[in-house]
C-alpha cells in the first residue's frame, strides 16, 4: 500500500481528512457518511462490520457467513463488499 496516495490526510476519496490527533472525531463522521450513502441507518451506537474482498473461502469468507449468523439478530450493521 502506497501510505503517500492513500494517506487518510489527503486522501481524495473521503470527505474529511484526519490524522491521529483528529481521527476519534473522523471515525465517526465518516461512519455516518458510509452509513447513508449505503442506506443504512445513520446511527453512531449501532456497531458497523465491513468485509472488503473476494468471496472465497481462502479470503475468510467461510468465517464472514459464520459471523454474520452469530450477529443477524443483534443491532449491528454489516456492509459487504
Amino acid at each position: 500500500m502506497d501510505n503517500r496516495e492513500w494517506s487518510p490526510q489527503t486522501d481524495r476519496y473521503i470527505d474529511v481528512h484526519y490524522d491521529a490527533t483528529t481521527v476519534t472525531e473522523a471515525k465517526s463522521l465518516l461512519k455516518e457518511a458510509l452509513q447513508a450513502e449505503v442506506g443504512l441507518p445513520v446511527d453512531r451506537s449501532i456497531p458497523l462490520i465491513g468485509f472488503i474482498g473476494r468471496l472465497e473461502e481462502q479470503k475468510g469468507s467461510d468465517i464472514l457467513v459464520e459471523a454474520i449468523a452469530k450477529f443477524i439478530d443483534e443491532d449491528v450493521q454489516i456492509i459487504v463488499l
